[in-house]
Formats: structure tokens, sequence, C-alpha cells
């Protein structure tokens, strides 16, 4: 009596190896395609998802002024469920406060922008709570200076052979044109 392997050709046993290397090459590729589109899916979300932050911007234009503003620099609207501040700043919106942006939906490339007092030069913690449409919810925190602009030095033109109206026209003028620097 033979054992099987005697009984089997040399011709069967490629056949056989060819069976498992093409299965084999088959259960990868399911695997490879599998991570590929979830790696996919992720990346279509995260490009289409909200980006809300919030930083402090400065115009100049005949006096400083200093605003807050909440941005969304995403591809999709979000819900602000929350925002909070590690300490209070009077000078901030009003009374120190910004309740109204709460539950309020800011749509891409909207910002909520409200002026703080100059002379607010600490630096705090805002933390904004924000949903997107499916829901998820992210917090993010930003880390603000509002005295970044306390030792810069404002140039204004006065020539005193032109009008208080074409100075300050020359001013809005420049301030204009150094926003595009």
């Amino acid at each position: 009596m033979g054992t099987i392997t005697d009984a089997i050709a040399f011709s069967d046993w490629i056949q056989i190896l060819s069976i498992i290397a093409t299965t084999i090459i088959s259960i990868v590729s399911v695997i490879i395609a599998t991570k590929s589109l979830r790696l996919t899916k992720k990346s279509i979300e995260d490009a289409n998802r909200p980006y809300i932050g919030c930083f402090v911007e400065m115009i100049e234009v005949g006096h400083f002024q200093k605003y807050f503003v909440i941005k969304n620099f995403g591809k999709t609207p979000a819900t602000i469920v929350d925002i909070k501040f590690n300490k209070e700043i009077k000078g901030l919106g009003r009374e120190g406060k910004l309740d109204s942006v709460k539950n309020a939906l800011i749509a891409p490339n909207q910002k909520f922008i409200t002026a703080v007092n100059v002379k607010e030069i600490e630096d705090l913690i805002v933390t904004i709570v924000y949903e997107d449409m499916n829901n998820q919810t992210t917090e993010q925190s930003f880390n603000l200076n509002l005295g970044f602009t306390s030792d810069l030095l404002y140039k204004t033109s006065d020539d005193s052979r032109l009008t208080n109206d074409m100075n300050a026209l020359r001013n809005v003028l420049h301030q204009l044109t150094k926003r595009g620097i």
C-alpha cells in the first residue's frame, strides 16, 4: 500500500500549491482593500469636517481696536455647544461673556467677531466645544495672548499740506495696503 504522496502526481502538487497561493493572495488583497477603503473614508471625513478656531485680531485705522474672532475654517457647518474661558476678561464682548454664540450654527468661513478692550493684555485659554452634522463632538483649546500688540508701533500720516479728511483717507489706504502684506 502506497502513501497519498505517491498517488499524487507532480503536476497535481503544482496545482494544489497554486490554489493555496491564489487563496492567500486573495485574502491579503481583501485585507489591503478594506484598509484602503477605511483610510479613504477617514480622509474624506477629515477633509469635509468643520474646524473651529479662535484668535485675536488687531485693526488699526485711525486707532487701535482688538477683536476676538471665532471662525469655521472647515468645509461643513458646526454648532457651538459651549465656549469657556480660564479667567474672566471684562473687556471681552458684553460684560466678559459670549453666551450668545452657544447653540449657534457657524457655517464654513463664517466668523463671530466681538470687540476686546485694547487695555486687556492678559493671556487666556479659550475652550470651544462644537458638534458637526454627524453629531460628533470636538473640544479644542486655544492659548491667546491679548497683549500681542502692546509694544507695536503705530504710524499715521499727518501731512500738514493735506486736509484732515485727506490724511484720514491716506491712513485708511495705507492700512488696507498693509493688510495685503
